[in-house]
């Protein structure tokens, strides 16, 4: 009996164990985090705007969102959201937010991507989706590209 019990206990455990994923990579499938701008304010602050795209047919609601962003490959600093903010389904929401963190060789990759008026970046952002009541996911996103530095 033990000899016909494993062809189909086998199978079953191996379909479960490959079901199990990460559910807060379910929940932000399809969202897209881009940085549209950084405004230099001075050595060691500045401004990020930043757009965080929904092609989903379902709106989201986020509780925290945290994006650590690296310039030309320095990093840069964080922007630390704590304010909840609504997406809703097929649309984009533009923010803009203070970076923190600016250590003296982020002002120099800062201010010199001002001088060049552009610069390659990498941002890598946590969600903090809000389900229902306090049922809560975390998601990370990240992106890159070319964005448009100036000094204010």
């Amino acid at each position: 009996m033990k000899r016909y019990l494993a062809p189909v206990v086998l199978p079953a455990l191996l379909a479960f164990f490959a079901s199990c994923t990460n559910v807060g990579e379910i929940i932000a499938t399809g969202l897209e985090v881009e940085i549209t701008g950084i405004q230099r304010a001075g050595d060691h602050e500045a401004e990020v705007s930043w757009r965080l795209k929904n092609p989903n047919v379902v709106s989201y609601l986020f509780s925290h969102i945290t994006h650590k962003i690296r310039l030309n490959g320095t990093p840069l600093g964080t922007i630390d959201e704590k304010d909840a903010l609504a997406l809703p389904a097929k649309s984009d929401s533009e923010h803009t937010g203070k970076l923190t963190g600016l250590d003296p060789a982020a002002s120099r990759a800062l201010a010199d991507a001002a001088i060049a008026g552009s610069a390659s970046y990498q941002i890598d952002t946590e969600l903090t989706v809000l389900i229902y009541d306090d049922n809560k996911e975390k998601s990370l996103l990240s992106g890159s590209g070319s964005v448009t530095v100036k000094n204010k």
